[in-house]
């Protein structure tokens, strides 16, 4: 089977998402990628229980983004502006948006401080929980944790988890979903 290929500009994150206000998110996608790599950056993505007709039966594809001129400008005085960690999470929430094209989640809508997701969706009862790191060795054990954080959300809705790894061994995402009825939060 051949390898599916998901290409973008992270400039167009906007065009995506008209009701939210991406730039920073996109500035420091290149903040972060671009400490590791030179435009087009390319992301492993690996899927699990994530149903798309655009994947159909493949459970991982490419991601590559590409950044401009301006961007890279952005980015370099962002830099100097946030701390590294934020900047991570920014960056993650880029990629977890861009991902976001190959599943129907219609526009997200920000979840409350303490609503155990980033987002929610409008179109299905979904949450999407994202996370970063800039360390491969860390991206199993927060993959898990954001799992398990997730399906503990208010609404008790299924959930989508986007957790990236941005590295000079490579880029990685695991994009998963999960059902909340299979989840330990169900049984209580």
């Amino acid at each position: 089977m051949k390898s599916r290929v998901l290409r973008c500009a992270i400039e167009d994150l906007a065009a995506g998402h008209p009701f939210l206000y991406v730039e920073p998110y996109a500035v420091a996608f290149a903040a972060v990628t671009g400490q590791y790599s030179v435009p087009p950056a390319s992301f492993l993505v690996e899927c699990t229980g994530v149903k798309s007709r655009w994947l159909a039966r493949a459970r991982r594809f490419t991601l590559q983004t590409s950044w401009n001129e301006e961007t890279i400008d952005k980015a370099e005085r962002l830099r100097t502006t946030m701390p590294v960690r934020s900047l991570v999470e920014l960056a993650a929430v880029a990629v977890a948006l861009l991902v976001h094209r190959v599943v129907p989640l219609g526009t997200l809508n920000v979840m409350e401080h303490g609503g155990r997701a980033d987002y929610r969706s409008s179109f299905v009862e979904r949450v999407l929980e994202v996370s970063g790191t800039e360390s491969l060795a860390d991206l199993g054990r927060r993959h898990r944790e954001k799992v398990a954080q997730a399906l503990a959300n208010p609404f008790r809705w299924d959930a989508y988890v986007v957790v990236c790894a941005f590295c000079a061994e490579g880029h990685r995402v695991r994009f998963s979903g999960h059902r909340w009825k299979e989840s330990p939060h169900a049984e209580a």
